[in-house]
């Protein structure tokens, strides 16, 4: 907006200094300073019109972009009151997720517990991986998912978040945040991983306390918010339904941290 409003000033000052450098060179005639000053005011006109102009579109976007968080708004707040296919705030595990411990000889091992209102997993890797649980329930398409997490230890590796319209054939989104301060969006399929939103920083995700996660998923429209604050959108049609879950991560060998979840929230619509 500045850059445009410094332009447009720029563009005025150069045309009425040069019609004045001009009229210097030689103003004898009354001819002369005539034409000199219909050139002057025309160039002012066309200023104003320019002007004008980029005016009406700054306020047109502006009242776009206030529709749409309007409507970003209204649609987040009816999701919240969706009907509740699963609430937890892991007292004790009535949703059969994963506890005890597992061992991958390729990737690492996995210790899950639930006690004292929270989800705790342990991780060390031996190579790169994404481990993920899924609770008891059904697949869902239109769904609100929202989950508070932090991570405990080391925080200079891993990363956290929730997966959803998981399928049996191994088609999922994962969304995830990191004690850096960033977020990303993937998709994973049989064939691989595809990056939807690469690793990007956010304010809204502060290290070292805990993160209310919430998605909103509507048809292809997915809406993600961390701390109630919504940080972005993503459009993908390639997925329309499945399970959701929790997940971390970790990237190399020999890494190893620890995350809490708690209040987990699914709800449907």
């Amino acid at each position: 907006m500045h850059i445009v409003r410094f332009v447009r000033r720029t563009q005025i000052i150069i045309l009425v200094a040069g019609v004045a450098v001009a009229g210097c060179t030689g103003l004898a005639r009354g001819d002369r300073a005539g034409t000199a000053t219909a050139q002057a005011q025309r160039a002012v006109s066309m200023a104003t019109q320019m002007g004008e102009y980029v005016q009406a579109t700054l306020v047109a976007e502006n009242q776009k972009a206030t529709a749409t968080t309007i409507a970003r708004q209204a649609l987040l707040q009816e999701a919240r009151q969706w009907w509740l296919q699963l609430s937890d705030s892991f007292d004790e595990n009535l949703h059969g997720w994963a506890t005890g411990e597992e061992q991958n000889p390729e990737l690492g091992s996995m210790k899950w517990s639930i006690a004292g209102g929270k989800y705790t997993w342990q991780a060390q890797a031996k190579s790169s991986f994404v481990w993920w649980v899924i609770p008891d329930g059904k697949a869902a398409s239109d769904f609100y998912l929202a989950v508070s997490a932090r991570q405990v230890s080391h925080p200079e590796v891993g990363e956290y978040g929730v997966i959803f319209r998981q399928s049996e054939d191994g088609n999922y989104y994962l969304f995830e945040v990191s004690e850096s301060g960033k977020y990303a969006l993937f998709l994973h399929s049989p064939e691989g991983w595809e990056t939807l939103i690469d690793w990007t920083p956010h304010p809204a995700i502060s290290p070292g306390v805990a993160k209310r996660l919430e998605v909103v998923a509507s048809g292809p429209l997915f809406d993600f918010y961390v701390n109630g604050e919504f940080i972005n959108e993503y459009t993908d049609d390639r997925l329309t339904q499945g399970m959701t879950g929790l997940l971390v991560g970790l990237s190399n060998e020999g890494d190893q941290a620890a995350w809490e979840f708690d209040d987990y929230e699914w709800r449907v619509r």
